[in-house]
């Protein structure tokens, strides 16, 4: 598993939490090499089909299980990998030594790795070409016949009629040109050290062999005149580095226990290369079997051309290595006495002619071990080596010769045969090591009880922390309550995860648990940040230093959803000021962002934690870099040092206004109402603090000064009260304005009449009877006239209501209100607006009337 630990340091101050976010993560992570993915299904298939082989090749009395099955210790798992591999290694030269790969040619190749200190490289090399031969012309029938029947009438000497039928058979012959083409393909399997292929080559195998294929319809080669393919190698160095040659060659993998990059029996640095070097062996092989594959190809009929020697068209994809015994299992046994096991055959015995290597001598301490012995290992090296002759002689009775000269014969039968077999070694072996992880991991789990997430890491590292520190080091959740000594917090602030839990059953937001010191008010050296390039804030208090450490698991960042929010939150009738941002020096703090909570607010904030290179890492990648490039990363590394030290400042409001408005500490705590008052009448209004602030004798007592800020803020409010209501009148003259200019406004029928309310209460636009006036006091004594009824609003300063008139022009400084007079006595409809006259038109004006004032009323 991969663990990123992320550091993260805090501070804080005067009500504040400054949290120190150090993105610079340690990374402990193994680097695993991409193999097969292990797949249990196919495994067990395997194993159960080579365990009815071995009741066959064992006596009855044994009975070799699944590791799982048996007991067993952690190092009988490392012994059982060791065990694979080694197995592994003897079958894939087995299979190599029916490549062509004898005695003397392994000697030699061994040698040069060992003695020499040389690469070994295997490669195959094949090229086709494609030659005229000849034309001519052949007769081709048709497959259709056409009959024809005559009948002949033939009088004879007794004057009788003799009838007789003739029947002839017809074809029709078609003359077609022909094109022979020669098809040669080559092709070469050796050996050769070091990086030159012509220089110490050493053949395992080689052909060349043609057939002749026929086209028609045109004299146009079918193939390229020659095609040389890519060489296909694969190397053998680690295979003969893990070959021992003393008295014979003998397999000897071990697995380094004590290496720190040695985890498990799986995941260590020998396997890696193991499993590296069986994945190119599988590669190499697919390579070769899809080149044979293609070469058999040429002989089938392809369009409009085909083989002239049917008989050597072969099914070369039914070629497959089922037959053939694989000996990589990963099996154990239980123990058996010393006197039982003596009657096994030693390895000398148990070794075969026709095995290249062996597995070597058996350990010491190998009786109390469950794997199964080195005799009985070369037995299932024996039954693959006969096995995989069977096999053979049966491609040599079904494919021709290897002498022969067609495409497909018994020798490249037999590469794609062992090519099959190389690639099962490779998938057992695999498989064989995936096994014990697998059963590791499983053991580990059916021991917990459930598999370990990260959020299970970090729970089991806080329980043992508990034990390990004492009570004032131990990390605490970071959630730290915003509030005054002695009274109830303002707030809450806290850094959460957030997002789904496992498999999305559940969302988590437990607050994240850090490592902190305190440095009181009284050890603290003022801080100041600003807020604008000519104001700087002192501020003192309380700071916090925080350490995270956060654990995850492999690609759990990746696949999980959520991550980390700071969450700041709000109590009823509460306020404070939360600053985010960077501290920028030892007494500098640089806000980048600011907001303002109270009533119940909740803000939540995402922490994006972008990972900075460890120093080791920073260190090995300038180490190649120029001087002037060293200078510029060390500088700029500097700079996001810096400035990943994230900050979070906390300030109450409450203190700052007692202190601004000059009032005694503690003084505005109840006073819920002139709190949010001045709350408002600074955030919305932007009001000056001197006009609220205490301005009276210092001996007046805490609440006698409460109520003069109190009047203070009623008479600023009152003042607001006014202007809005001023901004609510213009407001509606100008509306009414508008009506006017779109001609009149609305209408009442039979008498009646629309109005809306006006601030004083009354109602305007009732109806008018006989002489009476209507209208509004007017502070200025003007009365707009309009025939025997006038009507009015007070306007300020005791003018007249309106200005300028766009159609006409101005009476007395001020609009009399006038009405359009309309030909008919009915109105319009009301949904029938006049247009708006042009500025350069003069509306007709005149007086109204009195039945003109039951028709057109309006607002």
């Amino acid at each position: 598993k991969k663990i990123k630990i992320h550091t993260v340091l805090s501070h804080t101050s005067n009500f504040s939490f400054l949290l120190r976010t150090h993105d610079n993560c340690i990374n402990i992570s193994t680097t695993m090499l991409a193999t097969n993915d292990y797949n249990d299904y196919r495994f067990r298939q395997q194993v159960e089909s080579a365990l009815s082989k071995i009741e066959t090749i064992l006596d009855t009395t044994r009975n070799p299980r699944y590791a799982e099955e048996k007991d067993h210790t952690y190092n009988d798992k490392f012994g059982l990998a060791e065990f694979l591999t080694n197995t592994a290694m003897a079958a894939q030269a087995n299979a190599l030594e029916r490549l062509g790969m004898d005695n003397a040619i392994f000697h030699k190749l061994h040698s040069i790795s060992a003695k020499d200190k040389r690469s070994v490289t295997l490669r195959f090399i094949s090229e086709e070409s494609c030659d005229f031969v000849k034309e001519q012309t052949v007769d081709v029938e048709s497959k259709h016949e056409f009959i024809t029947e005559t009948e002949e009438v033939k009088t004879t000497e007794s004057e009788k009629e003799e009838k007789t039928k003739t029947t002839s058979r017809h074809k029709v012959v078609t003359k077609v040109k022909e094109y022979h083409w020669k098809v040669t393909v080559t092709y070469s399997l050796f050996a050769f050290p070091g990086n030159d292929p012509e220089s110490g080559k050493i053949v395992l195998q080689s052909r060349e062999a043609s057939t002749v294929i026929v086209t028609t319809g045109g004299k146009q080669s079918p193939l390229p005149s020659k095609f040389i393919n890519d060489p296909i190698d694969v190397s053998l160095t680690w295979l003969l580095q893990n070959i021992s040659d003393q008295d014979s060659f003998n397999c000897n993998f071990s697995i380094d226990r004590e290496a720190t990059s040695c985890r498990t029996p799986r995941q260590n640095e020998e396997i890696f290369a193991a499993m590296a070097f069986f994945n190119k062996m599988t590669y190499w092989s697919r390579k070769i079997r899809e080149t044979m594959e293609h070469v058999a190809s040429l002989t089938y009929t392809r369009g409009s051309y085909h083989s002239v020697k049917p008989e050597s068209h072969v099914d070369i994809n039914s070629i497959n290595d089922d037959g053939v015994f694989v000996p990589v299992l990963p099996l154990f046994e239980t123990p058996v006495e010393q006197s039982k096991k003596s009657n096994a055959l030693t390895s000398s015995d148990s070794i075969t002619p026709t095995m290249l290597i062996s597995l070597g001598k058996q350990k010491d301490n190998a009786d109390m071990s469950p794997l199964l012995p080195i005799a009985d290992i070369n037995k299932f090296l024996s039954e693959q080596c006969r096995s995989l002759s069977s096999a053979l002689k049966k491609l040599e009775d079904s494919f021709p010769p290897s002498s022969a000269q067609t495409l497909m014969s018994a020798a490249e039968a037999s590469l794609v045969l062992l090519s099959h077999h190389i690639c099962s070694i490779a998938e057992h072996y695999c498989n064989g090591v995936g096994y014990i992880e697998e059963m590791l991991r499983s053991q580990l789990v059916s021991a917990i009880g459930k598999e370990i997430q990260s959020e299970d890491f970090t729970e089991f590292i806080l329980f043992h922390n508990r034990k390990l520190f004492k009570n004032e080091f131990v990390p605490k959740p970071f959630c730290h309550a915003i509030r005054r000594p002695g009274h109830y917090p303002d707030g809450v602030l806290s850094i959460e995860r957030t997002g789904n839990g496992d498999f999305g059953t559940k969302k988590t937001t437990d607050p994240v648990v850090t490592f902190m010191r305190k440095i009181e008010r009284s050890s603290s050296v003022p801080m100041f940040f600003p807020i604008n390039a000519a104001t700087s804030v002192e501020f003192t208090g309380e700071r916090f230093l925080h350490a995270w450490i956060c654990h995850e698991f492999g690609e759990e960042r990746e696949s999980r959803s959520g991550g980390f929010n700071l969450v700041a939150r709000a109590r009823q009738f509460s306020s404070f000021l939360l600053l985010i941002g960077t501290v920028s020096g030892p007494d500098s703090f640089d806000p980048q962002h600011a907001i303002i909570l109270q009533n119940k607010d909740e803000v939540l904030i995402p922490l994006l934690l972008n990972q900075l290179p460890t120093p080791k890492e920073f260190k090995d990648a300038i180490q190649s870099l120029s001087p002037e490039q060293q200078r510029f990363a060390k500088a700029f590394r500097s700079m996001q040092l810096e400035s990943s030290v994230f900050g979070v400042c906390a300030v109450q409001l409450k203190p700052q206004l007692e202190l601004l408005l000059g009032l005694p500490q503690f003084s505005l705590t109840k006073e819920i109402k002139l709190t949010q008052d001045l709350l408002s009448l600074f955030i919305d209004y932007q009001i000056s603090s001197d006009l609220l602030s205490f301005d009276g004798v210092d001996s007046m007592t805490s609440s006698e000064k409460v109520e003069v800020v109190k009047g203070h803020v009623a008479a600023v409010y009152e003042m607001i009260q006014e202007l809005k209501e001023k901004d609510l009148r213009n407001a509606e003259r100008e509306a009414d304005m508008r009506v006017e200019k779109l001609g009149g406004g609305g209408f009442s029928y039979g008498g009646g009449s629309r109005g809306v309310r006006s601030e004083g209460g009354d109602r305007r636009g009732d109806r008018g009877r006989g002489g009476d006036r209507r209208g509004e006091r007017r502070e200025g004594g003007h009365r707009r006239g309009g025939g025997a009824e006038s009507r009015g609003v007070r306007s300020e300063g005791g003018h007249r209501r309106g200005d300028r008139e766009r159609g006409g022009g101005v009476r007395g400084g001020a609009m009399h209100k006038a009405y359009v007079a309309y030909d008919t006595a009915a109105p319009p409809p009301p949904a029938r607006m006049a247009p708006p006259p042009s500025p350069s038109a003069r509306m007709a004006i005149k007086p109204k009337s009195q039945a003109q004032c039951d028709l057109t009323k309006t607002d």
